[in-house]
């Protein structure tokens, strides 16, 4: 009788301890669950569980991991645009206590296409004449697609600025290469090295708005020379900002699908765009020599903006999310590593190569 006893107690120690055991593994599995995590069920159990979304998994017996509903299309195009975090000041050490210095521009940028995502800033404005003019604030910024780093191809968007003091004028190129020819990256760099070499070159007598074919069939029987017709092709937009004392003359000659762009009192207006025209076939060089082209005599707190498709074609007709956005960003000039955070705006779309160039056309220069 003593040993029956005995193993009556030890067989119900047993039983409530295992009893224990399978209450903390359930409790566990609850807590991931609620944090979503994995929930796990147990083989057998006739089912894979719940999702903490409530839906049931599709393979019993195998883990469940939550996954979020994606938003419709619609709900994301009427969404209200998101607010900004107020802006962050400069990281500042030492002893300095001005504001971030603005440097000059160099008097000839080149962002060339490549692996790399790459940057230009600084100001320019005419020293000469008796006349103070406006001063001009440049932003550029050349980033590598997501589409193309999933490919894992190079960027093959380039840009450049440069400043002639002769003239007094600001000269800005954008290019975007084909990305159906493999050497297209370097047929867009060399376009722009060839258009802006070719601003600065030019005889003094020959205008910049009236010159534009011949402009572009210089740069096409150069990129002749250097490439053969399978080898690459690129599109190509070219600026002259002219700084005067009330403003700046404009005039802007472009090829294909890059575009140019104005923004003013947070109005947007096309000054370039041939969205449409040829489906998804563009114009490009060294193919199409005649540029369309545009001139206009804006005021101070113009905004002139020059990008490749991956970037204005998120502009739309100028009411875009992305349009909307920078209306207000851009009312003044950005701080460069604002500038980048502008150019790299997150959208699941727009994923190509993204090259752009700001001219931000400021006060009247001091007269002193």
């Amino acid at each position: 009788m003593p040993s029956l006893t005995s193993f009556v107690v030890v067989t119900s120690i047993v039983a409530v301890m295992l009893a224990v055991l399978l209450w903390r593994f359930d409790a566990v599995a609850g807590l991931r669950t609620r944090f979503g995590r994995v929930a796990t069920a147990r083989p057998g159990s006739g089912g894979g569980g719940r999702r903490p979304d409530g839906a049931e998994d599709t393979a019993p017996g195998e883990p469940a991991v939550y996954s979020p509903v994606a938003r419709p299309a619609a709900a994301i195009a009427d969404a209200p645009a998101r607010k900004l975090p107020p802006e962050e000041p400069p990281f500042v050490i030492g002893e300095h206590a001005g504001a971030e210095r603005e440097s000059r521009l160099p008097p000839l940028v080149v962002a060339a296409a490549g692996w790399h995502d790459a940057m230009f800033k600084g100001w320019c404005a005419s020293a000469a004449g008796a006349a103070p003019t406006t001063r001009l604030a440049v932003r550029a910024a050349a980033m590598r697609g997501s589409s193309h780093a999933q490919l894992v191809a190079e960027r093959q968007d380039a840009l450049g600025a440069a400043w002639d003091d002769r003239r007094g004028a600001l000269y800005v190129a954008v290019a975007d290469g084909l990305g159906s020819l493999p050497g297209s990256g370097r047929v867009a760099t060399a376009a722009v090295q060839a258009a802006l070499h070719l601003c600065l070159s030019r005889p003094a007598d020959a205008g910049f708005a009236a010159a534009g074919e011949r402009l572009f069939e210089a740069i096409a029987a150069g990129l002749r020379r250097s490439f053969t017709a399978d080898q690459g092709a690129a599109t190509l937009v070219v600026a002259e900002v002219r700084p005067h004392a009330y403003g700046a003359e404009v005039t802007v000659h472009g090829v294909g699908d890059s575009e140019a762009w104005l923004l003013y009192e947070q109005n947007w207006t096309s000054l370039h765009h041939e969205r449409e025209e040829r489906g998804n076939a563009t114009r490009d060089l060294p193919s199409h020599t005649t540029p369309r082209t545009v001139g206009y005599d804006v005021p101070p707190g113009a905004v002139l903006v020059l990008g490749s498709d991956g970037f204005a074609g998120a502009l739309d007709t100028g009411s875009s999310p992305l349009a909307r956005g920078l209306a207000r960003q851009w009312q003044r000039t950005p701080r460069w590593i604002d500038f980048l955070n502008h150019v790299e705006f997150l959208d699941d779309y727009w994923s190509d190569d993204r090259g752009v160039v700001a001219v931000w056309i400021g006060e009247r220069a001091p007269d002193a």
